[in-house]
């Protein structure tokens, strides 16, 4: 935590909104699996990784950063891979990044991580259309952590659950220009009557105060064995983006919906 500022100044070199809510994510869930690059006894770059609650060893990229000064002399590369060695000896399973595909004169801002990811075995999934803003995409890469041979889940004996899902409310997603989402809970219920589901209704709802609150899309994700959730999706038009392999354990995918309002 004492690396905060020096952390924060770091990234805003690249991007002042990333800078802003990459501080409150440090502040909001601390440090632990946070690190800082030194070289010569200076900070110059910055990684970590985040687990996902509810999953079977999957993890996230934290925020990653190095100084422009230090790009493109293997550093990034190198201090990926020393974070990769860590997350093997957690015996984790999968390991997901999420990249912008922002674009300024200068070209894309993000290129070098993207190849530097995809130089590493990461792989694209799902591409979330201006996610960020108009024009501004949302890129889901992956890297399987442990060699599970394409397809190979697919055997898996996934059972089909149909929980009662409420939704609970409307919040604009961050480091975002109006992509809006709906949080969802579980209710633990013994009821044998009444709706088992969200409804269209539901939906509707959620989605007019969705356009009124200035919303331009709403994104949704469900795990992919609830059969119950598509039809309602489907009718409120809702349009399946894509899916995330094996996000919550091996044969349990992550499905990305979206409604362009």
């Amino acid at each position: 935590m004492s690396d905060l500022l020096t952390v924060v100044s770091i990234i805003e070199a690249h991007d002042d909104e990333d800078a802003e809510a990459a501080q409150d994510d440090y502040q909001d869930d601390g440090v632990d699996n946070q690190f800082v690059l030194e070289i010569e006894g200076r900070i110059v770059g910055v990684t970590g990784f985040r687990t996902v609650p509810a999953t079977d060893e999957t993890y996230w990229l934290s925020w990653t950063y190095l100084l422009p000064e230090y790009q493109g002399k293997g550093h990034g590369k190198a201090m990926l891979l020393e974070l990769l060695d860590m997350l093997a000896a957690l015996k984790a399973r999968k390991l997901f990044v999420k990249v912008s595909d922002y674009q300024d004169d200068d070209g894309k801002l993000y290129d070098s991580a993207f190849k530097t990811y995809q130089s590493l075995g990461f792989v694209e999934e799902v591409v979330n259309l201006d996610f960020y803003d108009e024009d501004e995409n949302q890129h889901i890469l992956s890297l399987d952590l442990k060699g599970q041979a394409a397809g190979e889940g697919d055997d898996v004996n996934v059972i089909e659950e149909k929980p009662i899902i409420r939704f609970c409310g409307l919040l604009e997603i961050a480091e975002t220009d109006g992509a809006y989402t709906f949080s969802w809970e579980v209710k633990d219920t013994k009821k044998w009557f009444g709706k088992r589901n969200f409804t269209v209704e539901d939906l509707t709802l959620g989605l007019s105060a969705a356009q009124e609150s200035g919303a331009r899309k709403v994104f949704l994700t469900f795990p992919s064995n609830l059969p119950l959730i598509h039809q309602p999706l489907q009718a409120a038009g809702f349009e399946f983006v894509g899916c995330v392999d094996d996000y919550y354990e091996q044969g349990i995918h992550e499905f990305h919906f979206v409604y362009t309002i």
